[in-house]
Protein backbone atom coordinates (compact mmCIF):
# COMPACT_ATOMS: atom_id res chain seq x y z
CA UNK A 1 0.00 0.00 0.00
CA UNK A 2 1.13 3.16 -1.03
CA UNK A 3 0.14 6.59 0.09
CA UNK A 4 1.24 9.81 -2.14
CA UNK A 5 -0.73 13.66 -2.33
CA UNK A 6 -3.63 14.21 -4.82
CA UNK A 7 -2.31 14.53 -8.57
CA UNK A 8 0.83 12.25 -7.88
CA UNK A 9 -0.51 9.14 -9.11
CA UNK A 10 0.45 6.00 -11.62
CA UNK A 11 -1.00 3.10 -12.96
CA UNK A 12 -2.81 0.96 -9.95
CA UNK A 13 -5.65 -1.92 -9.09
CA UNK A 14 -7.29 -0.06 -6.48
CA UNK A 15 -7.20 3.60 -6.16
CA UNK A 16 -8.77 5.32 -2.86
CA UNK A 17 -9.43 9.10 -2.89
CA UNK A 18 -10.37 10.21 0.52
CA UNK A 19 -12.90 12.93 0.19
CA UNK A 20 -14.33 13.36 3.85
CA UNK A 21 -12.90 11.82 6.76
CA UNK A 22 -14.57 13.67 9.88
CA UNK A 23 -17.49 12.33 11.64
CA UNK A 24 -20.83 13.78 12.45
CA UNK A 25 -19.75 17.66 11.97
CA UNK A 26 -17.76 18.83 9.18
CA UNK A 27 -14.70 21.03 10.23
CA UNK A 28 -13.15 23.30 8.29
CA UNK A 29 -10.17 20.54 7.59
CA UNK A 30 -12.60 17.80 7.32
CA UNK A 31 -15.59 16.99 5.36
CA UNK A 32 -18.43 14.41 5.83
CA UNK A 33 -17.61 10.98 4.81
CA UNK A 34 -17.02 8.97 1.60
CA UNK A 35 -14.13 7.36 -0.25
CA UNK A 36 -13.80 7.69 -3.87
CA UNK A 37 -12.47 4.27 -5.51
CA UNK A 38 -11.33 3.12 -8.64
CA UNK A 39 -11.18 -0.37 -10.10
CA UNK A 40 -9.64 -0.10 -13.17
CA UNK A 41 -12.92 1.23 -15.27
CA UNK A 42 -15.27 1.20 -12.40
CA UNK A 43 -15.91 3.90 -9.70
CA UNK A 44 -17.51 3.68 -6.43
CA UNK A 45 -18.22 5.63 -3.57
CA UNK A 46 -18.06 4.14 0.39
CA UNK A 47 -20.59 6.51 1.92
CA UNK A 48 -21.47 10.04 0.63
CA UNK A 49 -21.77 12.62 3.58
CA UNK A 50 -22.67 16.23 2.67
CA UNK A 51 -20.97 18.25 0.13
CA UNK A 52 -19.51 14.75 -1.18
CA UNK A 53 -19.92 15.91 -4.79
CA UNK A 54 -18.11 19.77 -4.77
CA UNK A 55 -15.17 17.50 -3.14
CA UNK A 56 -15.36 15.13 -6.39
CA UNK A 57 -14.71 18.24 -8.31
CA UNK A 58 -11.95 19.52 -6.15
CA UNK A 59 -10.14 16.75 -6.36
CA UNK A 60 -10.32 16.37 -9.93
CA UNK A 61 -12.02 13.05 -10.07
CA UNK A 62 -14.66 12.12 -12.34
CA UNK A 63 -18.38 12.60 -11.81
CA UNK A 64 -19.68 9.15 -13.53
CA UNK A 65 -20.10 7.05 -10.43
CA UNK A 66 -21.07 3.19 -10.92
CA UNK A 67 -21.68 2.07 -7.41
CA UNK A 68 -22.76 4.39 -4.26
CA UNK A 69 -22.11 1.79 -1.05
CA UNK A 70 -24.12 3.59 2.10
CA UNK A 71 -22.73 1.94 5.13
CA UNK A 72 -25.87 3.01 7.12
CA UNK A 73 -28.86 5.70 7.13
CA UNK A 74 -27.46 8.27 9.39
CA UNK A 75 -27.48 11.85 7.70
CA UNK A 76 -23.51 12.46 8.27
CA UNK A 77 -23.01 9.24 5.48
CA UNK A 78 -25.77 9.62 2.92
CA UNK A 79 -27.03 13.29 2.72
CA UNK A 80 -25.01 13.82 -0.21
CA UNK A 81 -26.02 11.70 -2.82
CA UNK A 82 -29.27 14.32 -3.38
CA UNK A 83 -26.95 17.06 -4.50
CA UNK A 84 -24.90 14.22 -6.25
CA UNK A 85 -27.84 12.20 -8.25
CA UNK A 86 -29.15 16.10 -9.12
CA UNK A 87 -25.76 16.81 -10.44
CA UNK A 88 -25.77 13.49 -13.10
CA UNK A 89 -29.76 13.83 -13.85
CA UNK A 90 -28.98 17.45 -15.44
CA UNK A 91 -26.12 16.32 -17.01
CA UNK A 92 -27.95 13.67 -18.58
CA UNK A 93 -25.60 11.53 -16.84
CA UNK A 94 -26.01 7.56 -16.36
CA UNK A 95 -27.26 6.87 -12.84
CA UNK A 96 -25.13 4.70 -10.12
CA UNK A 97 -26.92 2.06 -8.32
CA UNK A 98 -27.33 2.41 -4.64
CA UNK A 99 -26.37 -0.32 -1.76
CA UNK A 100 -27.39 -0.09 1.93
CA UNK A 101 -28.78 -1.79 4.71
CA UNK A 102 -32.37 -1.83 5.00
CA UNK A 103 -32.85 1.93 3.14
CA UNK A 104 -34.76 1.26 0.78
CA UNK A 105 -38.15 2.99 1.87
CA UNK A 106 -36.17 5.88 3.23
CA UNK A 107 -33.75 6.11 -0.12
CA UNK A 108 -37.44 5.75 -2.28
CA UNK A 109 -39.17 8.81 0.12
CA UNK A 110 -35.99 11.28 -0.16
CA UNK A 111 -35.53 9.96 -3.89
CA UNK A 112 -39.32 10.96 -4.58
CA UNK A 113 -39.11 14.61 -2.96
CA UNK A 114 -36.63 15.41 -5.62
CA UNK A 115 -38.29 13.30 -8.33
CA UNK A 116 -35.28 11.19 -8.92
CA UNK A 117 -37.02 7.56 -7.37
CA UNK A 118 -37.82 6.14 -11.08
CA UNK A 119 -34.02 6.67 -12.13
CA UNK A 120 -32.17 5.25 -9.23
CA UNK A 121 -31.82 1.37 -8.61
CA UNK A 122 -31.90 1.03 -5.02
CA UNK A 123 -30.49 -2.42 -3.37
CA UNK A 124 -31.06 -3.26 0.12
CA UNK A 125 -28.72 -5.39 2.31
CA UNK A 126 -30.11 -7.42 4.21
CA UNK A 127 -27.51 -10.09 5.87
CA UNK A 128 -26.33 -11.82 9.38
CA UNK A 129 -23.17 -12.67 7.96
CA UNK A 130 -20.50 -11.83 5.35
CA UNK A 131 -22.18 -12.02 1.78
CA UNK A 132 -20.94 -11.26 -1.98
CA UNK A 133 -22.95 -8.21 -3.28
CA UNK A 134 -21.10 -6.98 -6.20
CA UNK A 135 -19.19 -9.28 -8.60
CA UNK A 136 -17.14 -7.47 -11.22
CA UNK A 137 -14.35 -8.71 -14.28
CA UNK A 138 -11.78 -8.47 -11.88
CA UNK A 139 -13.02 -8.05 -8.37
CA UNK A 140 -15.47 -8.66 -5.93
CA UNK A 141 -17.09 -6.96 -2.88
CA UNK A 142 -18.84 -7.85 0.16
CA UNK A 143 -20.52 -6.65 3.11
CA UNK A 144 -20.81 -7.53 6.44
CA UNK A 145 -23.21 -6.88 9.51
CA UNK A 146 -21.91 -4.31 12.41
CA UNK A 147 -23.40 -3.08 15.63
CA UNK A 148 -25.09 0.51 15.73
CA UNK A 149 -27.62 2.19 16.25
CA UNK A 150 -29.27 1.53 12.88
CA UNK A 151 -28.62 -1.29 10.51
CA UNK A 152 -24.69 -1.06 9.28
CA UNK A 153 -22.49 -2.83 7.39
CA UNK A 154 -18.80 -2.56 6.87
CA UNK A 155 -17.18 -3.27 2.94
CA UNK A 156 -14.58 -5.46 1.56
CA UNK A 157 -13.51 -5.05 -2.03
CA UNK A 158 -11.28 -7.84 -3.26
CA UNK A 159 -9.17 -8.58 -6.19
CA UNK A 160 -9.82 -11.65 -7.60
CA UNK A 161 -7.32 -14.00 -7.49
CA UNK A 162 -4.76 -14.61 -10.87
CA UNK A 163 -2.59 -17.07 -12.65
CA UNK A 164 1.42 -15.50 -12.85
CA UNK A 165 4.13 -17.02 -15.00
CA UNK A 166 7.43 -17.54 -12.78
CA UNK A 167 9.61 -15.09 -13.93
CA UNK A 168 12.73 -17.05 -12.39
CA UNK A 169 11.46 -20.26 -13.90
CA UNK A 170 11.55 -18.68 -16.93
CA UNK A 171 15.28 -17.54 -16.30
CA UNK A 172 16.18 -20.70 -15.04
CA UNK A 173 14.62 -22.80 -18.04
CA UNK A 174 15.79 -19.96 -20.67
CA UNK A 175 12.26 -19.25 -21.63
CA UNK A 176 12.07 -15.38 -23.88
CA UNK A 177 8.84 -14.21 -22.34
CA UNK A 178 6.07 -13.29 -25.48
CA UNK A 179 2.28 -14.58 -26.63
CA UNK A 180 3.68 -17.78 -26.87
CA UNK A 181 3.06 -18.37 -22.74
CA UNK A 182 -0.73 -17.57 -22.74
CA UNK A 183 -1.54 -20.83 -22.86
CA UNK A 184 0.38 -21.51 -19.46
CA UNK A 185 -1.99 -19.31 -18.05
CA UNK A 186 -4.69 -20.89 -18.73
CA UNK A 187 -3.30 -24.30 -17.24
CA UNK A 188 -2.63 -25.49 -20.68
CA UNK A 189 1.53 -26.81 -21.17
CA UNK A 190 3.15 -25.94 -24.23
CA UNK A 191 6.20 -27.33 -26.19
CA UNK A 192 9.00 -24.44 -26.18
CA UNK A 193 11.82 -25.50 -28.91
CA UNK A 194 11.06 -29.07 -28.74
CA UNK A 195 10.84 -29.01 -24.60
CA UNK A 196 7.42 -29.39 -22.94
CA UNK A 197 6.79 -26.59 -20.43
CA UNK A 198 4.55 -27.58 -17.54
CA UNK A 199 1.62 -25.24 -16.87
CA UNK A 200 1.64 -26.39 -13.37
CA UNK A 201 5.63 -26.11 -12.76
CA UNK A 202 5.60 -22.14 -14.31
CA UNK A 203 2.73 -20.70 -13.24
CA UNK A 204 1.75 -19.75 -9.48
CA UNK A 205 -1.54 -18.29 -7.87
CA UNK A 206 -1.13 -14.18 -7.02
CA UNK A 207 -3.39 -13.27 -4.17
CA UNK A 208 -5.74 -10.78 -4.91
CA UNK A 209 -4.90 -7.21 -2.64
CA UNK A 210 -8.11 -6.34 -0.50
CA UNK A 211 -9.32 -3.00 1.35
CA UNK A 212 -11.58 -3.17 3.91
CA UNK A 213 -13.96 -0.08 5.44
CA UNK A 214 -15.51 0.04 8.64
CA UNK A 215 -17.04 2.94 10.59
CA UNK A 216 -19.68 3.44 12.62
CA UNK A 217 -19.72 0.49 15.02
CA UNK A 218 -19.61 -0.67 18.52
CA UNK A 219 -16.40 -2.78 19.47
CA UNK A 220 -16.92 -6.35 18.86
CA UNK A 221 -14.08 -9.09 18.41
CA UNK A 222 -16.24 -11.28 16.23
CA UNK A 223 -15.52 -8.52 13.39
CA UNK A 224 -11.70 -9.73 13.00
CA UNK A 225 -13.00 -12.86 11.78
CA UNK A 226 -14.19 -10.85 8.81
CA UNK A 227 -11.09 -8.91 7.70
CA UNK A 228 -8.25 -11.73 8.79
CA UNK A 229 -4.96 -10.70 6.30
CA UNK A 230 -6.88 -7.51 5.23
CA UNK A 231 -3.99 -5.41 2.84
CA UNK A 232 -5.49 -2.19 3.94
CA UNK A 233 -7.94 -1.41 6.60
CA UNK A 234 -10.06 1.70 6.72
CA UNK A 235 -11.38 1.95 9.71
CA UNK A 236 -12.85 4.61 12.44
CA UNK A 237 -11.53 6.05 15.42
CA UNK A 238 -14.01 8.55 16.77
CA UNK A 239 -12.64 8.68 20.09
CA UNK A 240 -9.67 9.01 22.12
CA UNK A 241 -9.33 6.28 24.49
CA UNK A 242 -10.44 7.94 27.15
CA UNK A 243 -13.44 8.15 25.77
CA UNK A 244 -14.30 4.91 26.50
CA UNK A 245 -17.98 5.26 28.02
CA UNK A 246 -18.98 7.49 25.15
CA UNK A 247 -17.90 5.13 22.20
CA UNK A 248 -20.10 2.42 23.77
CA UNK A 249 -22.87 4.01 24.65
CA UNK A 250 -22.74 6.02 20.96
CA UNK A 251 -21.79 2.63 19.45
CA UNK A 252 -18.34 4.10 17.83
CA UNK A 253 -14.60 2.76 18.50
CA UNK A 254 -11.93 4.70 20.38
CA UNK A 255 -8.05 4.46 19.09
CA UNK A 256 -7.32 1.89 21.44
CA UNK A 257 -10.73 -0.50 19.93
CA UNK A 258 -9.45 0.67 16.44
CA UNK A 259 -6.00 -0.60 16.68
CA UNK A 260 -6.97 -3.85 18.66
CA UNK A 261 -9.26 -4.88 15.61
CA UNK A 262 -6.40 -4.17 13.51
CA UNK A 263 -4.08 -6.29 15.54
CA UNK A 264 -6.28 -8.59 15.65
CA UNK A 265 -7.03 -8.95 11.76
CA UNK A 266 -3.18 -8.52 11.27
CA UNK A 267 -3.79 -5.88 9.06
CA UNK A 268 -1.04 -5.07 7.12
CA UNK A 269 -1.72 -1.53 6.70
CA UNK A 270 -4.47 0.69 8.66
CA UNK A 271 -5.92 4.13 7.74
CA UNK A 272 -7.66 5.85 10.87
CA UNK A 273 -10.39 7.72 9.81
CA UNK A 274 -14.15 9.85 11.10
CA UNK A 275 -12.76 11.70 13.45
CA UNK A 276 -14.07 13.71 16.22
CA UNK A 277 -14.27 17.85 15.43
CA UNK A 278 -13.27 18.03 18.91
CA UNK A 279 -9.90 16.61 17.73
CA UNK A 280 -9.53 18.92 14.73
CA UNK A 281 -5.96 20.84 15.94
CA UNK A 282 -5.31 17.97 18.93
CA UNK A 283 -1.65 16.67 19.10
CA UNK A 284 -2.66 14.16 21.48
CA UNK A 285 -4.90 12.53 19.19
CA UNK A 286 -2.13 12.27 16.78
CA UNK A 287 0.14 11.04 19.72
CA UNK A 288 -1.92 8.52 21.21
CA UNK A 289 -2.81 7.31 17.48
CA UNK A 290 1.08 6.92 16.75
CA UNK A 291 1.75 5.56 20.12
CA UNK A 292 -0.39 2.74 20.22
CA UNK A 293 0.37 1.58 16.70
CA UNK A 294 3.96 1.66 17.54
CA UNK A 295 3.14 -0.58 21.02
CA UNK A 296 1.10 -2.87 18.54
CA UNK A 297 3.58 -3.19 15.71
CA UNK A 298 1.20 -1.62 13.12
CA UNK A 299 1.65 0.06 10.27
CA UNK A 300 -0.68 3.42 10.67
CA UNK A 301 -1.61 6.48 8.65
CA UNK A 302 -4.24 9.35 10.18
CA UNK A 303 -6.74 9.85 6.74
CA UNK A 304 -6.92 13.71 5.32
CA UNK A 305 -9.06 15.25 3.38
CA UNK A 306 -7.86 14.68 -0.43
CA UNK A 307 -5.39 12.15 0.42
CA UNK A 308 -4.93 9.39 -2.49
CA UNK A 309 -4.18 5.63 -1.80
CA UNK A 310 -2.85 3.20 -3.93
CA UNK A 311 -3.07 -0.83 -3.15
CA UNK A 312 -0.99 -2.90 -5.74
Amino acid sequence: VAFNKLGNRGRKMIELTFLGTSSAFPTIKRNHSSIYVKLEDKRLLLDCGEGTQRQIRIAGLSPKIDYILLTHWHVDHMIGIVGLLESLAISDLPMPQIFGPDIKKSARMLLRAVNLNERVQINDIQLKREKEIIDLEKFKIFAFPVKHTVPCVGYKIVEKDKVKIKKEFLEKNNIKSGPHLRPLLEGKDIIYEGRKISAKEATEIQKGKSVVYLTDLRFDRKIANYIKNVDLLIIEATYRTELQKEAKEYYHLTIKDALTLAKMAMAKQVIITHISQRYENSEDYKNEVFSLAQEMGLNVQIAEDFMSVKVE
